[in-house]
């Protein structure tokens, strides 16, 4: 009975481990904008779930696959699935991290959000606003953006997605405002260069498209090449 006991143990909590390890492993961040001096968007998992996998190895995948109900757990094992259920907004942030990754983005959404209500700090609304913009929920990313600016005033990412929201709306004044602050912050940020061209071309100012497109050349040649010499439309030509 007791042997039975300790496989059912080990069972579940494999059974959960293998599930966050496989989430864990499967993180990927996209890198937006590279050259952007800005906060990392991305919180290390609080628990690695990788090295405590390799105890379980000899374990068959079908006594893996068996799911324990939570009525039946012992004590020890429903610590262990409370240590493992997200419950801090660092977690959620993390997990929602973890579905934008995977482009599960309503999840993701739904995780930012339950971090949000935890702390409704810069950082979640601003993972929540880039989310809702991966979505086509312009409207919504810019308020989240909008929100995260509130709190903190000086968050460079928030500005330029936002200004990036504004110009796909077409609000040509509002995007080149937001490029504005991005650079105001910092100088050096060429993306926020590139994209305020884009704004000044799209609304028939040439001139002041094609000089910030040239200042974005001259601080980062290779980066630049590949947006400034395959643009869609002539540089020199009205919109």
């Amino acid at each position: 009975m007791r042997s039975q006991e300790k496989g059912r143990s080990q069972r579940f909590i494999t059974t959960v481990i293998v599930c966050w390890a496989i989430s864990s492993f499967s993180f990927r961040i996209e890198v937006r904008l590279s050259d952007a001096k800005r906060r990392p968007t991305m919180r290390q998992p609080l628990f690695s779930a990788l090295t405590v996998l390799a105890a379980f190895v000899g374990l068959s995948s079908a006594a893996v696959a068996q799911p324990i109900a939570i009525a039946t757990l012992t004590p020890p094992e429903l610590q262990e699935l409370q240590r493992l259920v997200p419950r801090s907004a660092e977690d959620y942030y993390n997990v929602g991290l973890m579905h934008q990754g995977t482009g599960d983005l309503a999840a993701a959404i739904d995780a930012f959000s339950q971090a949000i209500r935890l702390n409704p700090s810069a950082d979640y609304y601003f993972a929540r606003g880039l989310a809702y913009y991966d979505q086509g929920d312009l409207q919504r990313a810019i308020a989240d953006f909008t929100t995260a600016l509130r709190n903190d005033p000086q968050f460079i990412a928030a500005y330029y997605n936002r200004g990036m929201a504004y110009l796909a709306l077409q609000n040509y004044t509002a995007a080149i405002a937001d490029f504005d602050a991005a650079l105001a912050r910092d100088a050096q940020f060429v993306a926020a260069y590139y994209s305020r061209g884009m704004a000044h071309f799209d609304s028939g100012n040439v001139e002041l498209a094609q000089r910030d497109y040239e200042r974005a050349r001259a601080l980062n040649p290779a980066m630049t090449a590949q947006y400034y010499d395959r643009a869609p439309r002539p540089l020199t030509g009205g919109p």
